[in-house]
């Protein structure tokens, strides 16, 4: 996101609507990138029409468009409690900003649309796409999962056999703030220890809870600090914390979705009046450093994972690791030709999964039910016998043949 200036400039006073209108991207580049309340303003000038060609080409460009979503849910939040209070008090500009409200409302959606757009199409190009979108290597992922000491023992075989000394075993990351934590223990993550992420890390659960809820109200002048790879979990947790405790003062629909104002008003104290309104803002920034919050938590774990790649050896683990589990599939053909039994009815065609016909959630639940399918059932115990001749042994079957997988 544009970096805040630390020290305020008094001087410098926020652009303003009619200011960007006739603003070309040169002169403007400078003033988005110096505050986030310039870039708020040149979103809601280009979402009601009013942003010159070359300043949109630069909002929507490679340096603003990642920001564009955040400033866009801002002035929605900010327009529409604006939009509120101008109702309540009857003031005669409601009805052109409650019109300006919607114009934002499209953008976002369609900034949003664009944004989505961009991440799948990252996905399919990342090598984890490329493994999900192909049945074949799903199954023999899954099937690492049903046999895992019968896996680690080929690796080691492998490992032996390419003279390569084994990693250390990656810990499962239960979210996305674990797999942050471990790129920066592992060293692909340049998080430096400043004296101030030190004072952060030290201060008391509520201390910290208020040094983000300030952080939230100055959008300029933000504690850059959270960002930091080690304090984002606790970042976003009290993010949480404060987006629970403000919704019932709001009047919200749920503490991550305003929702339309439900409150009366004109029923209140006017000072209890304005103290909902006042609420609703300050979710509004809440809301918006939670998607910020969210957005640099993907952006460090792509960077994970992009260094761990760059590493010399990767691609001689991932061939290690790739021929185990091929001569796992080898060992267990039957199990594996089950679980390719049960992905095919989600390709869309032969060898080829579908993410539409199969998305997470379901893929999820159908890892979870063929891994159960392939657990043999615990043995009955057997009946009491009387006799004592012992029984028949049965008749060698014939050894299934090695496959190809």
């Amino acid at each position: 996101m544009p970096q805040p200036s630390r020290s305020p400039q008094p001087e410098r006073r926020p652009l303003l609507l009619n200011d960007v209108a006739h603003m070309g991207a040169a002169m403007l580049q400078p003033l988005l990138q110096a505050s986030f309340r310039n870039l708020v303003t040149a979103a809601i000038a280009d979402a009601i029409g009013h942003l010159p060609r070359s300043s949109r080409k630069l909002l929507h460009g490679p340096h603003f468009r990642d920001d564009l979503v955040d400033a866009l849910q801002w002035a929605e939040g900010e327009m529409q409690v604006a939009s509120e209070r101008m109702t309540w008090t009857g003031d005669p500009r409601a009805e052109r900003t409650t019109h300006q409200l919607q114009q934002i409302r499209a953008s976002l959606n369609q900034a949003r649309s664009e944004e989505a757009d961009r991440r799948r199409t990252q996905h399919r190009d990342s090598a984890g796409h490329q493994v999900d979108a192909d049945s074949a290597a799903t199954a023999r992922i899954w099937l690492r999962r049903a046999f895992p000491d019968h896996f680690q023992q080929l690796l080691d075989q492998e490992y032996a056999a390419a003279q390569l000394e084994p990693r250390a075993a990656r810990p499962e990351a239960a979210d996305v703030f674990d797999a942050i934590e471990w790129g920066c223990a592992e060293g692909f993550l340049f998080a430096t220890m400043t004296p101030a992420v030190h004072a952060l890390l030290g201060k008391s659960p509520l201390a910290f809870r208020n040094a983000v809820a300030d952080d939230a109200r100055q959008q300029d002048e933000r504690t850059v600090e959270l960002r930091h790879p080690l304090l984002l979990r606790r970042w976003r947790a009290a993010l949480d914390e404060l987006a629970e405790m403000t919704a019932p003062l709001a009047g919200a629909s749920s503490p991550s979705v305003l929702g339309p104002l439900t409150t009366d008003l004109d029923a209140m104290p006017r000072q209890a009046a304005f103290a909902v309104l006042n609420a609703r803002r300050f979710l509004v920034a809440v809301q918006q450093r939670t998607a910020e919050n969210a957005r640099t938590a993907r952006q460090y774990a792509q960077t994970i994972t992009e260094r761990e790649q760059d590493e010399p050896d990767h691609q001689a683990h991932r061939r290690a690791f790739d021929q185990a589990l091929h001569r796992l599939a080898d060992a267990h053909p039957d199990a594996y030709d089950h679980i390719r039994h049960r992905l095919r009815p989600f390709e869309s065609s032969p060898g080829r999964l579908d993410a539409d016909a199969l998305n997470s959630n379901e893929r999820g639940t159908l890892k979870r039910q063929v891994l159960a399918e392939l657990v043999p059932p615990p043995a009955a115990p057997s009946a009491p016998h009387l006799a004592t001749t012992a029984l028949p042994r049965p008749a060698a079957s014939a050894a299934h043949p090695m496959a190809t997988r």
